[in-house]
């Protein structure tokens, strides 16, 4: 009877170990925002036209953003795709230009908390952008294709308060591409003798400050409501970049909506579903 008390007291305490280890161990969310931007545009570009077209833009974001899993988890990556389409005008509104914009940002951030409701993201990220513009009235080149990626410096403000005992969050983000390369052709060159005949020179070029300048801002604010949380924000971009005699610019604002999401992922063979998770593909 000693002995199977002894035993009962084993289990109970190894299993308490057990759960006790399972609710102090810290789980990495990933948080997930999805947002809807509409605004204006402002777009020069000399190989299309020496006109800046004016217009609107509407776009879609999808970002991600997880610590890393690690005993200070200091560190979070960030995955971050865009789509965009817009139109503009030219200034006697007498012809049009249709654009279209892809993008891929992938970052790395180092967290500093000075404060507990102030949180500072300081890092880098690396971006691939595809895009184009077209004018219907060019006969020769009425396509321009927009081609960079770019290694980029990144900084992140995050700043909790209480409004009415509802709790808030202010967000202000910033990037500037630092180095990386583009693709601009000769003006006048067409696309048929860049891609068909495969006569690409002067057309790949190397991007710095010295010919490539440009900010990217966001300033949101997180609204939780009962189901969901709720980001509102303003979208500021201005890029100019020069090569081959020409010079470029995009001046961009967009006031955003959008929703946000904490989820744990489980994947690989340390970090299988649990047995009470059930998953669509088992």
């Amino acid at each position: 009877m000693k002995k199977a008390y002894i035993l009962h007291l084993f289990i109970f305490s190894f299993l308490t170990m057990q759960a006790q280890d399972f609710t102090n161990k810290r789980f990495p969310l990933t948080t997930s925002v999805k947002t809807l931007d509409i605004g204006n545009t402002n777009i020069l570009d000399p190989y299309l036209s020496p006109y800046e077209y004016s217009g609107f833009q509407i776009g879609f974001i999808e970002e991600n953003r997880r610590l890393l899993p690690s005993i200070d988890t200091l560190i979070s990556y960030t995955s971050r795709k865009s789509l965009s389409f817009g139109s503009g005008n030219h200034p006697s509104k007498n012809n049009s230009m249709l654009m279209f914009n892809g993008n891929y940002n992938l970052g790395i951030n180092y967290h500093i908390r000075p404060h507990k409701n102030f949180l500072v993201l300081v890092g880098g990220s690396w971006d691939i952008d595809l895009g184009g513009k077209y004018i219907s009235r060019n006969v020769n080149n009425p396509f321009s294709l927009d081609l960079y990626t770019n290694l980029n410096a990144t900084a992140e403000l995050f700043y909790r308060f209480k409004l009415k005992n509802q709790s808030l969050q202010l967000h202000y983000g910033f990037q500037t591409p630092v180095v990386g390369s583009m693709f601009v052709p000769m003006q006048g060159a067409s696309y048929y003798e860049l891609f068909t005949l495969s006569n690409m020179s002067n057309s790949i070029h190397f991007s710095s400050l010295h010919n490539k300048r440009g900010i990217l801002q966001n300033f949101r604010l997180d609204l939780p409501l009962k189901n969901t949380t709720i980001r509102l924000g303003i979208q500021h971009e201005l890029m100019q970049y020069s090569a081959n005699e020409m010079i470029f610019h995009k001046k961009n604002l967009a006031f955003s909506v959008g929703y946000l999401v904490d989820m744990y992922t489980f994947s690989g063979r340390k970090n299988k579903v649990p047995s009470n998770f059930v998953s669509a593909y088992e």
